[in-house]
């Protein structure tokens, strides 16, 4: 199956230009220009100031994996997230170098070691969240560097020392690696290196996590490989259109398309349990020039007489909106995702916006939680600044659901064939909370003195809105072994999160 990290684009290959330019009015918030390099780290202790986090607080329902890029860590980041809506922060990234040193020039590790850095690892720990750093290694060609670093027992211990090192100066709850593209050929001796690094890091911190990013295409190696030694697998279910496509659509269609979240979810479902999977989901998306004002338009090419193709985050293509009200928001409702198109005049071109919104996000988180997955991620933290609606969503779903479910049931007759006696009855369930919920709907059939006479019932997932009816026949038993008299049909829905009853509907036996 095609790998979706060949699409990635550069600078940053974790997903493609998100720090690139951004539609018309929308705020690009640039990256500091890199300090002084760092020496390799050296073992000390947790570095002044830093607070550890405090054990025991778990509002959330599942997790919610929220990476914060260097990019978007400034002076006000720490009070701008909402840290009852997340559950473990990863600080991307650190480079790793072939050689296994951590690269302490690069961006992310300064940002990593940064004051900015340790406001918002201070506010995490204060409400239970966890922080860990990302560990990053992107390579492109023959991956002679991967290939390099993993091959090298020199660098792999090189590279646990100084890792351990680190987290212990930000008293990390765990850590997260991103190695792309990671090909089957290299798939075995990742794992090992995990399992290397896993060992090391539970021996000094014993209650720290590991989560490793895997592409949605990755090959069964790798997920079979890593399946028992990894805490998650986040699968980053997103980029399936990208700065090269031919025609615009969503960046992460859950369904309806030849390739969907859905169906790479299902790929690893068949490999690895829901509850190791955490669902990859964009705050983010594209902007290209294309050929028509038509949904999935044609893309117009070369993109560079046309003004280029845009990465956009969700908060950049508000600000658009906002700023252009004669420009309608549309849903791409058979897919999933938010998407415009206006007239660009200096180019003289249509432009098409699609990307994640806060309807698109919900349904899946929806699929998420059905599916019975530990969570979802969320590429990433601050790309919805200064709009509340992603929030809400994630609040709704995972820390303050709604779980309710309407239950219904009607005795519609009873009949005599020869000397079997049945009772037709429909029973109905509807999800009038905000999550899903996986449950029973179970009936039973009670006789005159109140003797359990027949029971039944059927398991499946009821999504929000939805409404489940079954018309059954259900045999009572002979209308001489039956005693005449008015009979109970009770229907109740049972689920993890609580049982619903239906009114009790009394009908008449008389045979």
């Amino acid at each position: 199956m095609h790998d979706l990290l060949r699409q990635r684009s550069r600078p940053n290959a974790r997903t493609p230009g998100l720090v690139a330019a951004v539609i018309a009015v929308a705020l690009l918030v640039l990256a500091p220009l890199a300090p002084a390099p760092l020496a390799a780290p050296v073992a000390r202790g947790a570095d002044p100031g830093i607070q550890p986090r405090v054990i025991g607080i778990a509002p959330l329902e599942r997790q919610v994996y929220g990476y914060l890029p260097y990019w978007r860590l400034d002076s006000g980041t720490a009070d701008r997230l909402d840290y009852s809506l997340v559950s473990t922060i990863a600080l991307f990234g650190l480079g790793i170098k072939k050689d296994g040193n951590i690269d302490m020039a690069w961006r992310g590790t300064t940002a990593f070691l940064s004051d900015d850095a340790a406001a918002v690892t201070n506010a995490a720990h204060a409400k239970g969240v966890r922080v860990v750093p990302t560990f990053q290694l992107f390579d492109s060609g023959t991956l002679a560097k991967m290939s390099g670093f993993l091959h090298s027992k020199a660098a792999k211990t090189r590279f646990i020392k100084q890792a351990l090192v680190l987290m212990e100066r930000r008293s990390a709850d765990g850590a997260n690696f991103d190695f792309e593209p990671m090909p089957q050929s290299l798939s075995l001796d990742y794992a090992a290196f995990l399992a290397q690094f896993k060992t090391a890091m539970l021996k000094q911190f014993p209650r720290t996590k590991l989560v490793v990013a895997t592409s949605a295409g990755a090959p069964y190696t790798l997920i079979d490989g890593i399946k028992n030694i990894v805490d998650q697998m986040l699968v980053m279910t997103y980029n399936y259109r990208w700065s090269g496509s031919t025609v615009t659509g969503a960046i992460a269609p859950l369904d309806n398309t030849t390739r969907t979240v859905k169906l790479h979810i299902e790929r690893y479902l068949k490999h690895v349990a829901a509850s190791k999977l955490i669902l990859g989901v964009p705050y983010y998306g594209y902007d290209w020039p294309v050929t028509s004002d038509t949904p999935n338009a044609t893309v117009n090419k070369p993109v560079s007489k046309y003004g280029g193709v845009w990465s956009v985050t969700y908060s950049s293509a508000r600000k658009f909106l906002d700023a252009h009200p004669e420009v309608v928001r549309h849903e791409d409702t058979a897919e999933g995702s938010a998407y415009f198109t206006y007239w660009d005049a200096t180019s003289m071109t249509f432009r098409q916006v699609y990307f994640e919104d806060e309807s698109s996000a919900a349904a899946k988180y929806d699929y998420a939680i059905a599916t019975g997955l530990a969570g979802v991620g969320i590429w990433t933290l601050d790309n919805d600044r200064g709009y509340p609606e992603m929030n809400d969503v994630l609040r709704a779903k995972f820390y303050d659901p709604t779980h309710r479910v309407t239950v219904g049931s009607t005795a519609v007759k009873v009949t005599r064939s020869g000397s079997t006696v049945k009772l037709t009855h429909i029973d109905r369930a509807k999800n009038t909370g905000n999550v899903p919920e996986r449950g029973t709907l179970v009936w039973r059939i009670y006789g005159p003195t109140g003797r359990l006479i027949k029971k039944g019932s059927l398991t499946f997932t009821l999504y929000p809105g939805r409404t489940r009816t079954l018309t059954t026949a259900t045999v009572l038993g002979t209308a001489a072994g039956l005693p005449a008299g008015t009979f109970k049909l009770k229907v109740q829905f049972i689920s993890p999160a609580g049982v619903w009853k239906a009114p009790v509907d009394a009908f008449r036996q008389r045979y």
